[in-house]
């Protein structure tokens, strides 16, 4: 079996889909990027009620068809309350810390554009009076204790049309791509789950050029980061039994992953159980390939694959991860670990073995 990636390409997706904000339930910019890339020998991109983007490749009618999803949105901020004198109270959407980011650049994201600001927690010259100063004593860090800087008033953020439940994102040049290891690691805040994405787009050119077994949906669902919400309602509209779903993997010594370019099989998560013969189906391609693969079992984890199948929408799920350094802060992915896993994952659709 020969698949093969062209990984620049791969990763000109990767930095482009980085930029583009795209908050859980906010997802319009990546919506955009998405549309663009999905858009393969004249087929049409279907977007359903959920906001999901669904591109269907009919396949050969040698296997039953079969979902594949990655998530557009991101962890990010939501305003809880806007202050008189202009700092904004925000609360996580998604599993973001405030120890992950620290004092940073955010945009708020109203209906007239951005609006800079400044993820603040105050001076650090300052004693247990000042928020900052328990800070200092090793106390841990969290959201109650921080605040949006704006330097507007009530009436003036009422003006430029900032509200309650508006989101907040970290501001584009804190996404750019930074490379380590002599060019081998790409990291950004936003490889979960730009990556796969841009994976995504990459089997949609393979599999235009080379017809799957079966049908296949790829899937850019919404809403993941707050509890697989899109993918429970988009997966059970198709007609689909096993998904597969497409995200960063945790590089952890407590799951012996590694960030290299193996791609990662999770088993279980805190969501449930993979599918065993999907699993082992997966390894087998890998093989072929001539690349190994990561076994793990997780926790504080959940995937839409996990999540649909635990409420029922499908009989069957996988996840193929790309495995991630600092997940869920500034990730740090092996480049080789992206192609592979869009590799492994045309080699299994092309032959699934069902």
């Amino acid at each position: 079996m020969v698949v093969t990636v062209d990984r620049t390409r791969l990763l000109a997706r990767v930095e482009e889909l980085m930029l583009a904000h795209a908050p859980s339930g906010q997802e319009a910019e990546v919506d955009d990027l998405v549309q663009r890339l999905f858009s393969v020998a004249g087929r049409t991109v279907q977007r359903d009620r959920s906001g999901a983007l669904v591109l269907h490749l009919p396949g050969r009618g040698l296997a039953p068809a079969i979902a594949v999803a990655a998530h557009k949105d991101e962890i990010a901020l939501i305003v809880k309350r806007v202050e008189k004198d202009g700092r904004l109270k925000v609360q996580p959407t998604g599993g973001l810390h405030p120890w992950a980011v620290g004092e940073t650049p955010v945009e708020v994201l109203t209906h007239s554009g951005p609006l800079p600001g400044v993820l603040s927690i105050g001076a650090k010259h300052v004693s247990r009076e000042s928020p900052a100063g328990v800070i200092k004593e090793g106390s841990g860090l969290t959201w109650e204790q921080m605040w949006v800087e704006t330097h507007l008033d009530e009436a003036a953020l009422r003006q430029a049309g900032v509200r309650v439940g508006q989101r907040v994102v970290l501001a584009r040049p804190r996404k750019q791509a930074w490379y380590l290891g002599q060019g081998q690691f790409v990291c950004g805040y936003n490889l979960d789950c730009r990556g796969g994405l841009a994976i995504l787009a990459e089997v949609a050119h393979a599999l235009t050029e080379h017809p799957p077994a079966g049908d296949v949906y790829l899937v850019a669902t919404a809403e993941e980061e707050v509890g697989a919400h899109g993918a429970l309602y988009s997966v059970a509209q198709l007609p689909v039994d096993t998904l597969v779903a497409v995200d960063v993997a945790p590089v952890a010594e407590e799951y012996q992953t590694r960030n290299s370019a193996e791609p990662v099989l999770l088993c279980k998560d805190s969501s449930g159980l993979y599918h065993q013969g999907t699993i082992d189906r997966l390894v087998a391609v890998a093989g072929d390939l001539g690349f190994g693969v990561q076994l793990a079992v997780v926790t504080s984890y959940g995937s839409d694959a996990s999540i649909a199948h635990g409420h029922g929408h499908v009989a069957r799920a996988a996840l193929v991860g790309y495995p991630g350094g600092n997940t869920h802060g500034f990730e740090i992915c092996h480049i080789d670990g992206l192609a592979n896993t869009a590799r492994l994952l045309i080699g299994y659709l092309l032959d699934p073995g069902v």
